[in-house]
């Protein structure tokens, strides 16, 4: 049997935040695309995830509250050309029921577990994301990890820690100002 690609299951339209934005319009958006997920944005960069349960979190509490308050860590990302098997793999081992698609030009789509089953996808032997060529964090990184340190949206420094202020995500040093 020929295995499928994973851009032949990849929902080639994916909703998109921002993390500054405020969380009730990112539920609009999600309802009006009849989506269950959203990659938070930062530029061509996934920086998050937005799944119904995150927003299941802060039901009763939604104003004032931003994407960047409700959202998960991104989803682990895999080449276009990767098998169906591979991405099923990726999301056994991670628990996250998503998969960015991405090339080097950028995100490319989104994969539900639930695209990967409708595929038929059957789980091979547990993927080594270190050892994978295709398997590789959404910021590119060569380990797999993921900094700590966030972009400050006023200044544009690197900063380990960010508050919200004004619908912004911003350092201590801008915070003060």
């Amino acid at each position: 049997m020929t295995q499928l690609a994973v851009r032949d299951v990849a929902s080639q339209r994916f909703v998109g935040v921002s993390e500054s934005d405020d969380l009730a319009g990112a539920v609009d958006v999600l309802r009006s695309e009849g989506a269950n997920a959203a990659l938070v944005l930062r530029g061509e960069s996934v920086v998050g995830l937005l799944t119904a349960s995150d927003v299941l979190d802060h039901v009763g509490a939604l104003d004032g509250v931003t994407v960047a308050d409700a959202m998960g860590a991104p989803p682990t990302a895999v080449r276009p050309d990767a098998a169906v098997s591979e991405a099923a793999e990726v999301v056994r081992q991670t628990g996250v029921g998503y998969v960015v698609v991405r090339d080097d030009e950028g995100v490319r789509g989104l994969v539900e577990a639930r695209d990967l089953v409708d595929a038929g996808a059957e789980p091979r032997e547990p993927l080594n994301p270190t050892q994978s060529a295709r398997a590789e964090a959404t910021d590119g990184g060569q380990d797999g990890a993921f900094s700590t340190q966030s972009i400050c949206e006023v200044c544009g420094s690197l900063a380990g820690s960010l508050s919200n202020v004004n619908g912004q995500l911003v350092c201590a040093d801008c915070h003060a100002v």
